[in-house]
């Protein structure tokens, strides 16, 4: 596996992670629900992408964007759900599936100084095999405690993981 950064997102990376992001669309979908057209065209992916960038400054979600060389290659962030709580997201487009680079990447975001947090969580689908294996090779356990939730007509199953930093 060739290595990868993971770098702290910068409005710079726009037109580059737009790409990837509509690129991807249909291959995300398949795991997560959608998050609408509107992300998808230029003035709300704009708009939403602003809206990361002043989280970021103001310090309750970390945005991070996984390269290799010069192509994005998936992202990873981390947002506050409750004092010292955060909860952990990514995403690997479907060129670069498969392949380690999730876990390579959440073992380096555990390894960042996050000294706000004292657990993450994250949550996959039910039937999402693959993301559960990199959270358990990053060290997250998973409760046995099944949430469910309506979207758009169906009902999604999520497991949650959690990942409890040493010593804090």
């Amino acid at each position: 596996m060739n290595s990868i950064k993971l770098k702290s997102l910068s409005i710079d990376d726009q037109s580059a992670l737009y790409l990837f992001e509509c690129e991807n669309r249909s291959y995300f979908e398949r795991f997560v629900p959608s998050r609408g057209d509107t992300y998808y065209e230029p003035q709300g992916f704009s708009h939403a992408l602003d809206r990361l960038l002043t989280e970021q400054n103001e310090g309750t979600g970390r945005y991070y964007l996984i390269w290799q060389n010069d192509t994005i290659i998936g992202r990873m962030n981390v947002h506050s759900i409750r004092d010292g709580v955060g909860e952990v997201g990514y995403r690997i487009g479907e060129d670069y599936s498969g392949r380690g680079y999730a876990t390579s990447a959440l073992q380096q975001l555990l390894a960042c100084h996050l000294p706000e947090y004292v657990e993450l969580i994250a949550e996959t689908i039910t039937d999402h095999h693959a993301s559960q294996r990199v959270l358990m090779r990053a060290g997250f356990t998973r409760n046995n405690q099944v949430r469910q939730v309506e979207w758009e007509g169906q009902t999604l199953s999520f497991y949650t993981f959690i990942y409890k930093f040493m010593n804090r």
